[in-house]
């Protein structure tokens, strides 16, 4: 049963299990075929499979346009640009994309309503209009092509006057719509920041709605029952396809019980229909790896989540350190039960970002950190991998699907998953110079970084009648480069062909 039916909240309904085992039974290829985790990786359509993407489209990337050319994310692209696009990512041998909902930016500025609107005002009983038509489109088309979508169903940015403006113009906001005003709501039609928001606090278990008075609980209780319209709507269209997967926020700074209300929203209403799927919350404050309290939340609580998103472990570091981050995260996922999967759908870095330019105040760094990160992700067991947009990532960039495509290559000849990190097996080895990941004495994944020696040595000493082939693959260009044979017993030089860019090489038996 494994990767079928799930256990995840302890209290979800026995009905709800026991409707699964028989529809899994009665319809298994359907179940099977349904992304989910298998051990610290995924499977889909029956197969272990390595998520790889990388997109340059924004935040509603089934609406936006090319955020190189629309930097603010408000340009619209046409249904064909975003097919054109999932070929692009296929053809370099991607199968992974994300989406962000922002209802508000959707339908206050790119005019695609996601609810009924009449003399300019909105009615959220009624969820219809252009939005739901493009997330169909949009999962409809990645199906076709077997990508997997995982969606970000709350977005905090979503909700405050800066960023792209979404909230003065958005639905929920009290001065847009007919179904509730600030007294009846409790939500302000300006806010400046997303801390205290009472759109991320209404729903039982949080400690907000908990501690507040009966009329407090009220003007939540009538918010929330139009944020469960929203997500009815959504799952009456993603439910219907098995190429989803559920994250609950973008970067949260919400109580857990916010994503957990949600999470088991969707899997309830998933259960009732026989189906299966997998959820998890995306915890802003990951990259402090042992001291991050989001992180140290799902350790401790297993139960409660299916996978870790660990993406901003990637936008604080950089070099050695940033693989000491990734390394003592996935050592601790290791050591629950079961062992967590990681997921990484924002990697950061490009040119563009840097001296001053949009995004270099956070320090995404430059693009050759950005390939870096990726490599250290995928040596460290991180199951899915995903360059974040332009101009803060590389998203679709040639150098992003050369990437990819170097990514297959190796994958050709060692799955990610037979091997794990083994740098103790290196000798003579700089600072950030090389990662490995290994099953000793059968299969080994090194790479090289663009910067340092370029030289490492592999101990090969237990092998001394072995013989192994190298192939190097230039990441650079995502073609093969120079292959090799070396004999085991010693400690061997591995020497990388030259210094112009990265390079990883794999050594099988």
């Amino acid at each position: 049963m494994t990767g079928i039916q799930k256990l995840s909240h302890g209290n979800r309904n026995t009905r709800h299990i026991l409707l699964g085992l028989i529809i899994t039974f009665t319809w298994g290829g359907v179940a099977l075929s349904q992304i989910a985790v298998d051990g610290r990786y995924w499977k889909y359509n029956g197969w272990r499979v390595l998520l790889l993407g990388g997109w340059n489209h924004g935040h509603n990337p089934f609406i936006d346009h090319d955020t190189d050319n629309d930097k603010d994310n408000q340009g619209v692209s046409t249904p064909a640009q975003i097919k054109n696009a999932m070929d692009e990512l296929v053809a370099a041998g991607g199968n992974y994309l994300r989406c962000v909902l922002d209802p508000g930016m959707a339908a206050g500025v790119q005019g695609f309503d996601f609810c009924a609107k009449s003399d300019n005002k909105y009615n959220l009983n009624k969820m219809t209009g252009p939005f739901w038509e493009r997330i169909e489109m949009f999962i409809a088309e990645a199906k076709k092509r077997d990508i997997i979508v995982q969606l970000e169903v709350w977005d905090r940015f979503d909700l405050i006057d800066g960023s792209w403006g979404g909230w003065p113009v958005s639905p929920w906001n009290p001065k847009n719509n007919t179904n509730y005003t600030t007294a009846s709501s409790g939500l302000a039609q300006s806010y400046r920041s997303y801390n205290a928001h009472p759109f991320l606090e209404g729903i039982p278990g949080h400690p907000k709605y908990e501690n507040s008075s009966e009329s407090g609980k009220q003007k939540y209780d009538l918010v929330r029952s139009y944020q469960d319209k929203f997500i009815d709507k959504l799952l009456s269209i993603t439910l219907q396809y098995n190429n989803v997967l559920y994250c609950m926020n973008n970067e949260t700074h919400a109580d857990p019980a916010w994503g957990q209300h949600w999470m088991k929203f969707i899997e309830d209403k998933a259960g009732a229909l026989g189906k299966s799927v997998s959820t998890t919350d995306m915890f802003d404050d990951v990259f402090n790896a042992e001291s991050s309290r989001g992180l140290t939340y799902q350790l401790s609580n297993r139960d409660k989540y299916d996978y870790i998103d660990i993406s901003q472990a990637n936008s604080r570091h950089a070099d050695e350190e940033h693989w000491k981050k990734v390394k003592w995260i996935a050592d601790a996922a290791k050591k629950t039960n079961p062992p967590y999967l990681l997921h990484m759908t924002k990697i950061y870095g490009n040119d563009l970002a840097l001296g001053g330019k949009p995004w270099s105040s956070f320090r995404p760094g430059d693009s050759d950190n950005g390939i870096e990160e990726w490599w250290r992700n995928l040596i460290a067991a991180v199951a899915g991998v995903r360059f974040h947009r332009p101009t803060s990532g590389i998203g679709l960039y040639p150098e992003a699907k050369n990437c990819i495509t170097a990514t297959r290559k190796v994958e050709s000849k060692v799955k990610f998953w037979d091997v794990e990190p083994r740098m103790d097996l290196l000798t003579d080895r700089q600072p950030d110079e090389a990662y490995l990941a290994a099953e000793p004495g059968k299969a080994y994944i090194l790479y090289f970084t663009k910067n340092g020696g370029g030289s490492v040595g592999l101990n090969l000493d237990s092998y001394p009648d072995a013989k192994f082939e190298l192939r190097w693959v230039n990441i650079g260009t995502g073609n093969w480069g120079p292959s090799a044979t070396i004999a085991g017993g010693s400690t061997v030089a591995i020497v990388r062909p030259d210094s112009s860019t990265h390079w990883v090489v794999t050594i099988v038996r």
